[in-house]
C-alpha cells in the first residue's frame, strides 16, 4: 500500500468540494480496506468513518475516531449492531421503517438518544455493473422517495423522544465515471428536503451523497475528477436549497477512490500453460485474494515484472479449484518463467477486505510503503491461523 497515494487522493477529493461548498465532511468507507494503518492515516487527514458492522465500528474507534465521526450504515442491522451504536453515540443511517422500529425499541430500552439519518432510494441508474448498482428501485437499499414512506419515516422519528433526526443519505452505486447520475441524485435530494420542510417544517443538518466516484482501471482511461464533480453539483445544491434557513453540511463517504490505486497484488508464477486454444499464466493467488474479477467481471491491469519480450495472448489463472478463477481476460503479455512475478494493479480497494481462506490457502501479508520504507502491516497467515477457532472432537 502506497500511503502517500491515499493521502493525495483524500486531499484532492476533500479540497475540491471545500472550494465549492461552505461546509463539507468526508467519511472513509471502511469496507474498501479495513487495515488499521489506512483508517488511521485517513483519520489524521480529517476523514470520518462509514461502517457496516460492529467490527468496522471497533476498527474505526481503535484507529482513533471519535464516536461522533462514525456512521453505521447497513440495510440489515442486527440488534447487537444497533445497541453498540446507541451506547457509543454513533450516528445510525436507517434503511427502512422497520430499521427505525428496531432502533426505537433498543433506544427506548437503553434510554439513549440516538442521532439518525435516513437512506433514500432515489431510483437513479448510475450505469455501472448490476452488482454495484445500489440506487435503483429494485435494490435492497433505502426508502423509496416516491411512495410516501420518507415523510412517514421522518415524522415517526421526529415524534420519538429517543431519536434525534440529523440528515438524509443516499448511495447510488460504485465505480461511477459519469457526473450525470450524481447530478440527478442531487436534484432528488433537493425535492426530499423541500418536502420535509413543507410537510414537517423539518430542516436537516446534513445531506450525505455517499460515495461511488470511480477510478480508471484501464490504461489511458480517464476518470471523473473530484473537481469536475464538485463544480457540477455544488452550484446546483446552493441554488436549489435557498428555501432553507441554514445551508446543510455536505457529506460524502468514498472508499475505492482513496485506496484502490495505492495497492498492488504481487504473485508468483507457478507455471505457464500453452495450448492451441488458450494460454494461461498460473499464479499462486486467486479469487480468494482478489474477488472483483469474478464478482463484477472487473478489469485489473497486469504487469509481468522484469519482462518485456516474447509476447503472447494469455489469461492469468488463479490457483483456486474453480473454473471461474480467472483473474484477467485475454491480455497480450510477455511470457514469464516459473518463479517470475506478476503485479495486479489497483487492488487496494476490495482486495484484502474481500479475501478469504477458501481452499485453505493462507491470507497474504500486507506491506505499506511510507517515506520510502517498506513496512509490514499484516503478517502472512500460517497453518495455525487456518484452524485457530476449530475444536477437534472426533
Amino acid at each position: 500500500m502506497f500511503m502517500m497515494v491515499i493521502k493525495k487522493r483524500y486531499n484532492e477529493f476533500a479540497n475540491a468540494f471545500k472550494k465549492e461548498y461552505p461546509k463539507v465532511k468526508v467519511h472513509y468507507a471502511l469496507k474498501a480496506n479495513t487495515n488499521l494503518n489506512i483508517v488511521s492515516l485517513l483519520k489524521k487527514e480529517g476523514a470520518g468513518a462509514e461502517c457496516i458492522s460492529i467490527g468496522e465500528m471497533k476498527i474505526a474507534r481503535k484507529a482513533g475516531h471519535l464516536n461522533r465521526d462514525i456512521i453505521l450504515t447497513s440495510s440489515s442491522k442486527s440488534d447487537d449492531e444497533l445497541t453498540y451504536a446507541a451506547k457509543n453515540g454513533i450516528l445510525v443511517n436507517l434503511d427502512s421503517l422497520e430499521d427505525l422500529d428496531n432502533l426505537i425499541r433498543i433506544a427506548t430500552k437503553l434510554k439513549r438518544k440516538v442521532r439518525v439519518s435516513f437512506r433514500i432510494n432515489p431510483d437513479v441508474n448510475p450505469r455501472t455493473h448490476k452488482n454495484i448498482n445500489t440506487g435503483h428501485k429494485f435494490t435492497k437499499f433505502g426508502i423509496l422517495q416516491t411512495e410516501g414512506q420518507i415523510t412517514k419515516a421522518y415524522k415517526t422519528a421526529k415524534d420519538n423522544k429517543w431519536i434525534d433526526v440529523r440528515g438524509v443519505h443516499s448511495h447510488i452505486g460504485s465505480q461511477i465515471l459519469d457526473v450525470e447520475p450524481f447530478l440527478e441524485n442531487v436534484q432528488i435530494h433537493t425535492e426530499v428536503l423541500r418536502k420535509l420542510k413543507t410537510d414537517l417544517n423539518l430542516e436537516l443538518e446534513f445531506i450525505n451523497l455517499g460515495g461511488g466516484l470511480g477510478i480508471p482501471y484501464l490504461d489511458k482511461q480517464e476518470g471523473l475528477s473530484p473537481e469536475k464533480m464538485a463544480k457540477t453539483i455544488c452550484p446546483v445544491l446552493k441554488k436549489n436549497l435557498k428555501f432553507l434557513k441554514n445551508m446543510p453540511e455536505l457529506w460524502f463517504e468514498p472508499g475505492r477512490y482513496f485506496v484502490a490505486q495505492s495497492g498492488i497484488l504481487i504473485s508468483r508464477v507457478n507455471s505457464v500453460k500453452l495450448s492451441p486454444y488458450t494460454n494461461f499464466i498460473n499464479v499462486d493467488t486467486g479469487f480468494n485474494h482478489l474477488a472483483r474479477p469474478l464478482l463484477y467481471e472487473a478489469h485489473h491491469r497486469v504487469r509481468v515484472l522484469g519482462k518485456n519480450s516474447d509476447k503472447k495472448v494469455f489469461q492469468v489463472a488463479g490457483n483456486i479449484c474453480e473454473t471461474g478463477d480467472i483473474l484477467t481476460d485475454d491480455r497480450i503479455l510477455p511470457q514469464p518463467n516459473p518463479g517470475d512475478h506478476i503485479a495486479l494493479l489497483d487492488a487496494g480497494a476490495y482486495g484484502f477486505s474481500m479475501a478469504s481462506e477458501y481452499n485453505s490457502f493462507y491470507l497474504p501479508p500486507e506491506v505499506m510503503i511510507l517515506g520510502g520504507k517498506e513496512l509490514l502491516i499484516r503478517e502472512r497467515e500460517d497453518f495455525k491461523d487456518l484452524i485457530r477457532n476449530q475444536k477437534k472432537l472426533v
